[in-house]
């Protein structure tokens, strides 16, 4: 009897195991692959700790063309590509892209800081393979995310694109930063 009900409760976990894993797998829009598809870039998708897509509200900062969520990490990453555009100068000089993205989206109160941390290049090119890089902590303007604090991941593969990776937070300590930090690679 006791190896009949083992039986079956390994054949239950078996034929529900897929649907649990289904349940993780994101809803990525095809604007999205198609931007990740143009700029080489491959996209690491979280298939733990519960992440969802979702839908962003409109803002006048810069508006991410692909955002998730978990609550169980409490973190919110958003993704936005800058596609190489010979004739866009902000597309061709990474820093004056992040430095437009970073000043238009931090806050601009008083005592805000802005941390700024530039990754060596053997990092960038193992663990992103991009040309350049930089990484900011700030708190952002309210109206970009009502989380007091974020992460900002710029790389650049020139001929390719800029990539900004924002992980918006409450702890500072959130070691889910850590874990994410390697969120896309360019191929």
């Amino acid at each position: 009897m006791r190896s009949f009900t083992f039986v079956c409760l390994k054949m239950v976990v078996f034929v529900l195991m897929p649907a649990c894993l289904w349940a993780q797998k994101l809803d990525v829009p095809a604007h999205f692959n198609q931007l990740l598809s143009r700029a080489a870039i491959e996209f690491f998708e979280p298939l733990d700790a519960g992440y969802r897509d979702i839908e962003l509200p409109e803002n006048e900062y810069l508006n991410c063309q692909f955002a998730i969520r978990s609550r169980k990490e409490d973190l919110q990453i958003r993704y936005f590509i800058l596609p190489w555009d010979e004739d866009d100068p902000a597309s061709v000089n990474p820093h004056l892209a992040t430095f437009r993205a970073l000043t238009t989206i931090a806050s601009n109160a008083d005592d805000a800081v802005i941390s700024a941390i530039r990754p060596e290049q053997e990092v960038l090119l193992r663990d992103f393979n991009a040309d350049w890089g930089m990484t900011y902590f700030f708190t952002p303007k309210p109206g970009f995310s009502d989380q007091p604090a974020c992460k900002m991941l710029a790389l650049c593969k020139e001929g390719r694109a800029t990539v900004f990776v924002f992980f918006l937070f409450d702890e500072p300590g959130n070691v889910a930063l850590e874990v994410r930090h390697l969120a896309l690679r360019f191929l």
